[in-house]
């Protein structure tokens, strides 16, 4: 499903950042979430994110790796905790890949 166009200036809000997990671990109650400590760099520092990806992905899997994160987006509510970012991933349908950065590249770096 095609979604509406965005205007420049409002893609210009999305504040996407690599970010190093430093500790991933199932959320206690639920089935799918998993909650990352994540460093997002001097700016954000270290950032607490859920992400509905236990179906596809171990916690240990995600530990001591770099992907994308939307850091600016809202605080939400899932379950009993807040997450402050969304992890970036590829969904087919049937199956989610998320998009690992190579570990060269610092925490806390743009992506534009």
């Amino acid at each position: 499903m095609q979604k509406d166009i965005v205007s420049f200036t409002d893609f210009q809000k999305l504040d996407l950042r690599v970010g190093l997990v430093r500790s991933a671990e199932l959320v206690k109650g639920s089935k799918n979430l998993i909650r990352m400590n994540v460093d997002l760099g001097e700016e954000y520092g270290e950032r607490k994110i859920l992400a509905g990806l236990a179906k596809w992905y171990k916690p240990a899997y995600l530990k001591n790796k770099k992907f994308v994160f939307l850091a600016n987006l809202a605080p939400k509510q899932m379950l009993k905790e807040m997450s402050n970012g969304m992890i970036l991933c590829a969904d087919t349908g049937n199956d989610v890949k998320i998009i690992k950065i190579s570990n060269s590249i610092p925490a806390g770096t743009i992506v534009r």
